[in-house]
């Protein structure tokens, strides 16, 4: 193992845009399907629903919390509504299963998402089974990543040690907290996107690609 990574016992993953690239085409479908829930909830037309759509995700890090916290929205019928969504551009790749696999010590998931629409991601990328828990959204007391008090509670429930831990996430202001916490953070930095700004300093390492950058920690191991 790289010697940058040689104290790492616990591997934290995000799930979407972490565990698969944009290309899939989940989330515009999930931002299509949240703005409908909002239409169809509040009568609107599609440009307004959108609107609160974003003006919720804004002010409480999910639309869903905005929908809870100000119309008492049951968070169970919302996030299966949203999350039926066709994965028909997932593809299982051996090659990240084997190398997540290969990482010395416990693979977790910590996600904004469900268990289900989770535990059906990881199926049709071929990463079932891979991971010893999923700490979903749920789990969170509907609290969503960036707030510390969900990493506090994930580190507290799974029995984390933040030093000895490494997340990796695609949106960076998500490794903040973890960063706080004394963990390793890698952010996957997708085409396009614009330079972290002001949590660079809450980024140890940047990459464009999950699979890749794993396959390179293999081969610097080998080398040595």
């Amino acid at each position: 193992m790289n010697r940058a990574f040689a104290h790492i016992d616990t591997w934290i993953f995000d799930l979407d845009l972490t565990l698969y690239t944009p290309e899939a085409n989940i989330m515009s479908q999930v931002r299509d399907r949240i703005a409908l829930f909002v239409q169809d909830y509040f009568n609107v037309e599609a440009a307004e629903a959108h609107d609160i759509r974003y003006r919720y995700w804004r002010k409480y890090g999910t639309t869903l919390g905005g929908l809870m916290a100000e119309h008492a929205v049951d968070p169970h019928s919302y996030l299966d509504f949203v999350h039926d969504v066709d994965l028909g551009l997932l593809k299982p790749r051996a090659t990240l299963r084997a190398r997540i696999s290969a990482l010395p010590g416990r693979k977790l998931i910590l996600t904004n998402a469900d268990l289900p629409y989770a535990e059906r991601v990881l199926t049709a990328r071929g990463l079932d089974d891979l991971f010893e828990d999923i700490f979903d959204i749920h789990r969170m007391q509907h609290v969503p990543k960036p707030d510390p008090a969900s990493y506090d509670a994930f580190c507290r429930e799974l029995t984390v040690t933040p030093s000895s831990a490494l997340f990796v996430e695609d949106t960076a202001h998500n490794l903040v907290p973890a960063k706080a916490l004394g963990m390793t953070t890698i952010w996957v930095k997708h085409a396009g996107e614009a330079d972290s700004g002001e949590h660079a300093n809450h980024i140890d390492h940047e990459i464009a690609d999950l699979t890749d950058w794993l396959v390179g920690l293999h081969s610097l191991e080998r080398a040595a």
